[in-house]
This record gives C-alpha cells, sequence and structure tokens, in this order.
C-alpha cells in the first residue's frame, strides 16, 4: 500500500540556509584566512544542523507523514529499522490498521513467519483485509504450501480485484501448486493491469513456457530486453511449474479412482442392506 509524503512547510527554510553557507564559503575562499569568515561560516553550519533537526522533529511529530517515512523505509528493504520506528509511532500515537499492516509486513520479511500470520488475522475484519489476506499468501507460499496460499490469495483478489501484484502473485501460487491453467487468468489479469512491471513480466513469460507457447515467451523475453541469466532463470522456473503440473495430474486419476471405488462400494453396502428381511 502506498503512503502519500507530504511536504512540512520547514522545508522551506533550508535553501535560505544553504544560501547563507555557500556566500560564507565563497567569502572565506576570497580570504582564506579570515577568522571572522571562518565563524559565521561555522555559525551558517550550526544554524543548517538546527533546521535539519527542527524539519526531522517536525516530521516525526505529523502521524501520516511519519506513517509515509516507515513506509519510505520498507520500500527501501529496510524492514528491522520500519519494526523500530513502529514500536516508537505506537507509543506517541497509538496504533491504527495502517500501523499494524506496516507491522505484519516488517514481520513478514524479517522472517518471523507466526507473528506476522498473527498480525494479518488481526486485520481481517478490517479496512485492510486485502492487504492481510496478500500478506499471508506470501508467507505461506514462502513455506511452500502453494494450496494455502492459493485459497488467501483468492479472496485477496475478491477484496482487491485491479490489484496487479496479487493476481500476479495468484498465479504464481496457482503455478507452483501445479495447476497451470488455473494461472491463466490471474497471470494475464496482472500482465494488462501492469505491463511494464518487471516480476509480472516475468511471472508471464513463465507460464508461457510452461504451457508450451515457446514463441509467445521468447518473443516477450526480446522486447522486454532480458538479460541472458534472467531467461536462465525462468526457464529454471518454468521446469518446476511443469514438473509441479506433471505430479498434479499424475495424483488426479489416483483420487478420482479412489472416489469411485469408495462410491461403489457404498451403493453395495446400500443394496445388501435393503434386500434384507
Amino acid at each position: 500500500m502506498a503512503i502519500s509524503m507530504t511536504r512540512h512547510p520547514v522545508a522551506a527554510t533550508r535553501p535560505v540556509a544553504l544560501a547563507l553557507m555557500l556566500t560564507l564559503l565563497g567569502g572565506c575562499a576570497n580570504v582564506p584566512n579570515n577568522a571572522d569568515a571562518m565563524a559565521r561560516q561555522a555559525d551558517a553550519q550550526i544554524e543548517l544542523a538546527r533546521l535539519q533537526e527542527k524539519e526531522a522533529r517536525a516530521e516525526y511529530n505529523d502521524q501520516n507523514v511519519y506513517l509515509g517515512l516507515i513506509g519510505k523505509m520498507q520500500s527501501e528493504g529496510m524492514y528491522y529499522a520500519s519494526l523500530a520506528h513502529i514500536d516508537a509511532f505506537q507509543q506517541r500515537f497509538g496504533s491504527n490498521t495502517a500501523l499494524q499492516a506496516l507491522r505484519a509486513d516488517a514481520l513478514r520479511e524479517t522472517g518471523q513467519d507466526d507473528l506476522a500470520l498473527q498480525a494479518y488475522r488481526e486485520l481481517l475484519g478490517t479496512d485492510r483485509a486485502a492487504r492481510a489476506r496478500h500478506g499471508m499468501g506470501l508467507v505461506l507460499g514462502r513455506q511452500g504450501d502453494f494450496a494455502q496460499a492459493a485459497s488467501e490469495l483468492r479472496q485477496a483478489t475478491a477484496l482487491d480485484p485491479v490489484n496487479a501484484q496479487v493476481a500476479n502473485d495468484l498465479g504464481y501460487a496457482l503455478m507452483r501448486g501445479g495447476a497451470l491453467q488455473e494461472a491463466r487468468v490471474p497471470v494475464m489479469q496482472a500482465l494488462e493491469l501492469d505491463a511494464n512491471n518487471p516480476r509480472v513480466i516475468s511471472n508471464a513469460v513463465v507460464w508461457m513456457l510452461a504451457s508450451g507457447k515457446r514463441n509467445e515467451a521468447n518473443a516477450m523475453m526480446q522486447r522486454a530486453a532480458m538479460p541472458e541469466p534472467t531467461r536462465a532463470a525462468i526457464r529454471k522456473e518454468a521446469d518446476r511449474v511443469i514438473k509441479a503440473a506433471q505430479m498434479r495430474d499424475k495424483a488426479t486419476p489416483r483420487t478420482s479412482a479412489n472416489q469411485n471405488r469408495n462410491t461403489a462400494a457404498t451403493q453395495a453396502v446400500a443394496l445388501n442392506a435393503g434386500g434384507r428381511p
């Protein structure tokens, strides 16, 4: 979830301090040993530091801006640091669903799966339910439970049907679970919703290769100017999907045969029971 970041009015003071500093630096260049100019330069540096500190304090005192800063940390991969700031935010302002979602994501990305799942479950009855389902699906997929991951991601897409990333992750979970044909719709939806996203393109190419559409896959990789290492990784992933689909196909006839035998046995018992005096 993207959180917009607003610019704080204090930031407008930066150019003044910077201009003052540059002026003083210029003066020092003309008179290298002028003690008065050097003192003014030091004063300008101190004032700039004070302004920057004041701006930082103002940002952390604005709830929306602070949430935006935490979200930016996570977008840059600083999930451990974000957990510390989430605690600080909660101590200062209390909790809300936006903060809970950020905490759940941070727990997931720092490998704390059980705590992450618990945090996501606490969001299921809130306005962040789609994000919670998505997060649960990602955790379960990482654990290798692709069937349950797909179940959670289906519910996420029902709640947020135009989210390309959710559709993309659903398609991947279905492919890894061997449901190759079921994956087609979410994979293609994601591609049309976000056609320039490298992850979405890669997922679509995996599906095409696993489905035997090699010409289409090669053309898409060519248009995307994918380097050879990326293409090799995609081909490897497609092989995994093909194996998963083959295993699923082999398991399906046995399941059907067992169901048919159980049905026949039940019918025979019923007939025998009906024939008794």
